[in-house]
């Protein structure tokens, strides 16, 4: 026998407000807003299913409470795995984005040795950066941040050092530096160098 409380003939059951809630929480939870909607659709879920067992039939939408419910259950779901997701490709990203600007940085040294020796044969002596700039050896771009990279050149005499230097930790772990025999070093602090690789010439 069903005991399930019928409406009165004169009253229609009205759909639950928490139940739309949470339907279209649920829906968001899934598409564009995730854990933000997803919580509250679960919330508003519980919220109307209570309701409307309650109300003696003058509340309906359960279907769209229970909809709304599993949504945002899966929403919640997700989050360790998306959570391991970020654990494993943030380092690899990060990593990848290091080698790449270290190649990079290595390829300017060199070539600013190159620009070096031109300015010298044309004007016998080093020029600092803006000197390799002013003669169009260079571009500007090395004036500042350079694919994660500060670029420095100090001249001394018959002698310069160039040196390329990580802006973070996160855009580079080494630094590198070169003089007029052209060979491109690591840095001489073991802290901006392999293990044990300090002042060696790069490979």
């Amino acid at each position: 026998m069903d005991t399930t409380p019928q409406p009165t003939p004169d009253m229609e059951p009205r759909t639950d407000g928490k139940a739309i809630g949470s339907l279209v929480c649920g829906i968001l939870s899934i598409t564009c807003l995730w854990i933000l909607t997803g919580i509250p659709a679960i919330i508003l879920g519980h919220m109307s299913r209570s309701s409307i067992r309650n109300s003696m039939g003058r509340l309906k939408g359960e279907g769209m409470a229970l909809a709304g419910l599993v949504l945002g259950y899966i929403s919640v779901a997700l989050v360790p795995v998306v959570l391991i997701v970020l654990l494993i490709a943030v380092p690899s990203f990060l990593r990848s984005r290091q080698i790449a600007n270290e190649s990079a940085a290595v390829r300017n040294v060199r070539t600013i040795t190159i620009a070096e020796t031109n300015f010298k044969s044309s004007s016998n002596r080093y020029g600092d950066l803006q000197a390799l700039i002013s003669a169009r050896l260079l571009d500007d771009s090395f004036t500042g941040q350079e694919a994660g990279y500060y670029f420095r050149i100090e001249t001394s005499g018959d002698d310069y050092t160039v040196t390329a230097t990580p802006a973070t930790p996160n855009t580079g772990r080494y630094a590198y530096f070169s003089t007029s025999d052209t060979v491109i070093h690591y840095s001489l602090e073991p802290g901006l160098a392999p293990p044990g690789r300090a002042g060696d010439s790069v490979e």
